[in-house]
């Protein structure tokens, strides 16, 4: 590995001696006073320096970098402590600067995955029938009102105490049921229920977006909603609750239903309805393996109630109180059962319920009361047990949800998908539940409902 002077060319003398490569490269630095400087001799040795350039990169064990610096000195580090500061600041204000001004969450959920319903819902064995209005021409003026009085409006607080339409009276023996003693002598199908649309995806529990509410489905248990929607999902064999993708948020069935049970104990007169739904995308899931997980809690299992089945009459809210029956189970959207027997106190929703259309995009269509009133599953010609009225936009909006949950929002549309129908609601779903007065406009109609049922009651006796 050795490198050749080429300085005897000029001279005619062809001698070849070995030098090293730092070497050629200071003999290039040093006058050739031996040259006489014509411009033929500049040429000449313009050849031959290059040539010794090449030869000497050729044969060096020397890198071109470091073969550069012996030839040439290194650049000046322009990149000084003042330069990187200006940059850092420079950048740090664009990025201000594009948040502000471009609509970057929009973007960003352009391209995030979308958690629409699918386009045709699966209806399987346990929704027979797609179910259609007995009174399409209605125009909801059918004689149901459900309303709230203005000035009784109670804001939810902090959700960390009851709030006071939800108390039962504390120096009374008389049977409580839902915070009121009314509610007793009310069937169950008869009740109405604030309920929560997907339960599970909060922000509180770590659901990195597209969640439907801030706080945790307990706090809303202690702020008056009865009704839990829950997700089912197989996240790597895994049974959780998530909001159809796993890697976006869980909340572990036990934990849930743990706390579930001990809402239940500090409040004995509370009835707790539950409602299923299958999301298969990652994997089956299996009814029993659900109710295993209640099994491990202690208590749950003894608390559940089990209907005597379809067309059957449902008991009073009295009654499932002093038994001690306290939560109510329903599924839907699929799931298996082992060897084809669901665990008995499972109820097939769809066979039970009557549901309004659950994909409004806004609250223009949430006011179109022939698109969002119209019953489009569940049991056909409404001979359901129950009505589900959806109160929600899809994507989930807080700010669709501060408006959707007002008294006169909330108001007007039940009694118009109630008039439409023909059928009080009983399953009132909501998204961001902290927003608004759901569950006191829900306690209020169902203490309308009792006064009305015992006017009725005591109109035949008479």
């Amino acid at each position: 590995n050795s490198m050749y002077d080429m300085n005897s060319i000029g001279s005619g003398v062809h001698e070849r001696t070995p030098i090293s490569a730092r070497a050629a490269a200071a003999s290039l630095q040093q006058p050739r006073s031996h040259f006489k400087q014509t411009p033929s001799n500049t040429r000449r040795q313009q050849q031959q320096d290059n040539a010794s350039i090449q030869n000497a990169s050729q044969n060096s064990t020397h890198s071109d970098d470091e073969l550069g610096r012996l030839v040439s000195p290194p650049k000046k580090n322009r990149c000084t402590l003042p330069v990187a500061s200006f940059s850092l600041v420079v950048v740090a204000v664009a990025l201000i600067v594009t948040w502000q001004v471009f609509p970057t969450e929009e973007i960003v959920v352009k391209f995030l995955p979308k958690f629409e319903p699918p386009a045709k819902p699966y209806m399987g064995e346990e929704a027979p029938g797609t179910a259609t209005s007995d009174n399409d021409q209605n125009n909801g003026d059918g004689g149901i009102d459900i309303d709230i009085p203005l000035e009784n409006e109670v804001p939810i607080s902090d959700a960390t105490s009851v709030p006071s339409f939800m108390k039962c009276p504390i120096d009374s023996d008389e049977l409580c049921c839902n915070g009121s003693p009314q509610n007793c002598e009310l069937k169950v199908n008869e009740t109405m229920f604030a309920t929560l649309h997907n339960a599970m995806s909060t922000e509180e529990g770590d659901f990195t977006f597209g969640f439907n509410h801030y706080k945790t489905l307990e706090k809303a248990m202690v702020a008056g909603y009865r009704g839990i929607n829950l997700d089912a999902c197989n996240c790597n064999g895994k049974l959780q609750f998530c909001h159809n993708v796993c890697d976006y948020g869980e909340r572990v069935p036990q934990e849930v239903f743990t706390n579930v049970v001990n809402f239940l104990k500090e409040y004995p007169s509370e009835v707790i309805i539950l409602i299923f739904q299958a999301t298969t995308e990652k994997g089956p899931i299996v009814w029993n393996d659900l109710y295993d997980e209640m099994k491990q809690v202690e208590d749950f299992e003894d608390m559940l109630y089990v209907h005597q089945g379809e067309g059957k009459e449902w008991p009073l809210m009295g009654d499932l109180v002093k038994s001690n029956k306290r939560i109510v189970t329903f599924y839907f959207n699929g799931g298996t059962c082992t060897d084809d027997i669901c665990p008995e106190p499972f109820l097939p929703f769809f066979k039970y319920t009557a549901e309004t259309e659950y994909q409004s995009a806004n609250l223009d269509e949430l006011r179109n009361i022939q698109y969002s009133c119209q019953l489009t599953r569940g049991p056909g010609g409404f001979k359901g047990d129950f009505f589900a009225v959806n109160n929600f936009v899809t994507p989930p909006d807080p700010e669709a949800s501060a408006i959707t949950n007002t008294q006169k929002f909330l108001s007007e549309r039940l009694t118009s998908c109630a008039n439409f129908n023909g059928k009080r609601p009983n399953f009132v779903y909501v998204d961001f539940w902290g927003e608004g007065v759901t569950s006191q406009l829900v306690q209020y109609a169902n203490k309308q409902m009792a006064s009305q049922k015992e006017k009725e009651e005591q109109k035949e006796r008479s």
